[in-house]
């Protein structure tokens, strides 16, 4: 089975990344890396202090995870850090990488730290963790059919493991039907919920084969402003994640964050899980 990566910096915020790493390794039977990098600008002798005191400081952070797990591998790597990550990553085939929440206060200052960058570049989907709740019997997910939204419900579906997922589609109807009043408004939205079903019902059957459970799933269709309405979905339900595409491409080719998946990466409600 393809490992979880969790990436620490050993501060406070990668002890609960650690410690979900460990909970969903344990649930879905997955061997997990604890990746953790030096930086390569120091001189060899300090590299090589750093790599000595950081597997240390790694050992102990596993030993204050809850249940911790005994298929744990611990790597040290010398280099960029966002580079290092990203590669290991890729090396390995990583299913999900997780990492904990950036250490700046103000969220303007959220663009070229560690975790925006690995989350616009990265392959594999990325699950940043910001709660102390561990719970993953409930997530919610934003919904739109894109392809990377579609690979954000399967590794969603993986993580809550047959739990509740809630997905959420927001569908404002098209200028002539809100003019033609509420009973164009109202046909518009019956067929695009049968649209959607059909499309999810299509989603899941390939859960199916790929072997992972099927959550329980509840679609809402909802008009209105997308952060609006997750936001109100979050305080109802709290999920123990929201799971979304990234919507990483931009005309030119240069991987991007959407601007919705980059506003709760600054300002995590609960934990965010990131795909493309």
């Amino acid at each position: 089975m393809s490992p979880i990566i969790v990436a620490s910096d050993l501060s406070p915020e990668s002890d609960l990344a650690i410690s979900r790493a460990c909970m969903l390794a344990g649930r879905l039977g997955a061997p997990l890396i604890a990746l953790h990098t030096v930086d390569n600008h120091l001189s060899l002798a300090l590299q090589d202090k750093a790599c000595a005191e950081a597997r240390v400081l790694l050992e102990k952070q596993f030993e204050r995870c809850p249940g911790g797990t005994a298929d744990v591998q611990i790597v040290i790597q010398r280099g960029p850090v966002a580079e290092t990550i990203l590669r290991a990553a890729s090396e390995c085939a990583a299913q999900l990488l997780i990492l904990g929440r950036h250490h700046q206060r103000n969220p303007e200052l959220f663009v070229g730290t560690t975790l925006e960058r690995v989350s616009r570049l990265s392959s594999v989907p990325v699950l940043l963790v910001a709660s102390e709740s561990s719970s993953y019997d409930n997530g919610l997910l934003a919904l739109d059919f894109s392809t990377c939204a579609s690979e954000a419900l399967r590794c969603a579906a993986m993580l809550l493991q047959g739990g509740k997922l809630h997905a959420l589609h927001m569908c404002n109807p098209p200028l002539g039907a809100r003019l033609a009043g509420p009973a164009a408004r109202e046909a518009f939205m019956v067929e695009r919920q049968e649209t959607l079903s059909y499309l999810l019902e299509d989603e899941m059957e390939t859960l199916d084969l790929i072997g992972t459970p099927r959550p329980d799933t509840e679609l809402k269709m909802r008009s209105g402003e997308l952060r609006a309405l997750l936001e109100l979905e979050i305080a109802q339900i709290h999920p123990g994640f929201i799971a979304l595409g990234s919507h990483s491409r931009s005309s030119m080719g240069e991987a991007l964050l959407g601007s919705l998946a980059l506003a709760l990466l600054r300002e995590p409600p609960c934990d965010v899980l990131v795909a493309r």
